[in-house]
């Protein structure tokens, strides 16, 4: 595996150990540590900010500290959902960017006609809203342990279904460099 995959896997982690160790604060508070240590691991390997993981700290610092400040454990629950959605509306704003920001990001990996640029920002749109649904439906449906363990373990399912639908779309609609 990758180190820098290993690095972004282990917020959830943490989430789930601190949450059983103390409940949600102590999972929230430990998974942003810890997202603040792969933040700092991958400007040391990179040499540039993971601007992705950054966003993901300060969410769950504000939210952190809001259910912290009015004693409601809501506000960690919300974080993932506000963050698929904020994830959604920059993927859908970055389309008016020419080229798009999911090109600019992926672009340099994945050669795609433009149908399928089109089709993988509807899919990665749509995956973040299903995922931000999936949130809200487990965190009022569940306990508080129950729903700590689907929020840590889920990031390496939506973390595989992005991968596997981006394999497939490019898969579908590659470019070969000779034709551009």
């Amino acid at each position: 595996m990758d180190k820098r995959l290993a690095v972004e896997l282990v917020p959830g982690l943490a989430f789930i150990a601190g949450s059983f160790m103390g409940g949600l604060f102590l999972g929230a508070g430990l998974a942003a540590v810890a997202t603040a240590a792969a933040v700092f691991l991958r400007w040391r390997w990179d040499k540039s900010l993971p601007w992705l993981a950054i966003s993901v700290f300060t969410l769950s610092v504000v939210l952190l500290a809001a259910g912290l400040v009015f004693d409601d454990t809501t506000y960690v629950k919300i974080s993932p959902t506000i963050g698929s959605l904020a994830f959604a509306a920059i993927i859908a704003g970055g389309l008016a960017l020419r080229p798009s920001l999911l090109r600019r990001t992926l672009g340099y990996s994945l050669h795609m006609t433009s149908r399928g640029w089109a089709v993988l920002h509807a899919v990665w749109i749509g995956l973040s809203i299903v995922r931000a649904g999936m949130n809200e439906v487990v965190w009022r449906n569940v306990s508080d342990a129950h729903w700590a363990v689907y929020n840590g373990l889920s990031d390496f399912v939506w973390l595989g279904l992005f991968f596997a639908v981006t394999w497939f779309v490019a898969n579908r609609f590659w470019l070969e460099l000779d034709e551009e």
